[in-house]
């Protein structure tokens, strides 16, 4: 396992940028965090220029330093990833809708694939795993037109947990000597009304196992409750469950899904993975905050924590 990880380590320095130019001490132990950070401007712009002494990492209130800074820029990924894909089927999306999203859902495959694997779920009143962690697109396209119904009523927070489960139990954690982040895409209209799982201690899973939740809000739900032109909360924005993963929301177009997934894939790659050895070993929960000293900048963890090895 440590000659597996000499060798992640001799591939990802190829890519890094030193950081404020101090040399890099690493040790061979595989405890070590990879986060991703992705900085935008006042206008929501991607920031893809930073430099390593820009980015300020804290730990539980106190300024850390990091031991790997690698860039990514639009044509390609930092780290390949292992995304969840989960629809709702409580019957908010138009069964004819189904055939939109799902080539817009190839498409960002397309776009951020590479050696990148993909999984697919339904929820309703029962959460399904319909295929599990493939690069075959085929499958994907099987596991959302098989025995598809709308009905039901919506497990989300359930459906979000179980896509926890299954990223940290059957995602790989390397593929090419790279480490895999991983990543759900819940595609919903943001409303729960059968779940059995606390909602906190779905979030708190999710962030111990590296999980950043995306939410894509279907239309039914931007038809119903817009405000003056612009859409209100949902009940994921409200919660914090996308936020507080570090993930984003986006809100869909029935016409055409494929900017929404356009997007998504520039998020996904417009961003900074930064690694760093744990200070203690005390097998707790230790919090992260990064700021941005460019300023204008703001800076969005993919966790906001991790949890400690044990001693």
């Amino acid at each position: 396992m440590r000659l597996t990880f000499l060798t992640l380590l001799t591939a990802m320095i190829s890519l890094t940028l030193r950081a404020q130019d101090r040399p890099l001490t690493l040790r061979l132990e595989t405890d070590v965090v990879t986060i991703d950070i992705t900085a935008t401007d006042q206008n929501g712009n991607y920031v893809r220029d930073l430099r390593p002494e820009e980015i300020l990492l804290y730990e539980d209130g106190r300024q850390r330093q990091f031991d790997l800074f690698t860039l990514t820029n639009q044509s390609s990924l930092s780290r390949p990833l292992a995304v969840v894909f989960a629809l709702d089927l409580s019957g908010s999306l138009k069964p004819e809708e189904t055939v939109t999203l799902r080539e817009s859902a190839l498409k960002f495959i397309e776009l951020v694939r590479g050696e990148s694997v993909f999984a697919a779920m339904t929820f309703n009143h029962e959460v399904k795993v319909r295929q599990d962690f493939t690069r075959d697109a085929r499958r994907l396209i099987q596991a959302f037109t098989s025995n598809v119904r709308f009905e039901g009523s919506t497990r989300i927070y359930d459906a979000i947990d179980r896509g926890v489960t299954l990223l940290e139990k059957k995602a790989p954690r390397f593929i090419g000597n790279r480490e895999v982040r991983r990543a759900m895409i819940v595609i919903s209209d943001g409303f729960d009304s059968a779940s059995v799982i606390d909602r906190r201690e779905m979030v708190r899973r999710a962030l111990a196992a590296g999980v950043t939740i995306y939410s894509i809000t279907l239309p039914s739900y931007i038809l119903t409750a817009t405000r003056r032109g612009e859409r209100v909360l949902t009940p994921l924005d409200a919660t914090r469950i996308v936020s507080a993963t570090g993930g984003s929301d986006f809100a869909a177009d029935a016409g055409d899904f494929s900017p929404v997934f356009k997007a998504l894939a520039e998020e996904i790659r417009s961003s900074y993975a930064v690694a760093f050895y744990p200070l203690t070993r005390d097998g707790k929960f230790h919090r992260l905050e990064a700021k941005v000293s460019r300023p204008g900048v703001r800076a969005r963890l993919s966790r906001q924590g991790y949890q400690s090895p044990s001693p």
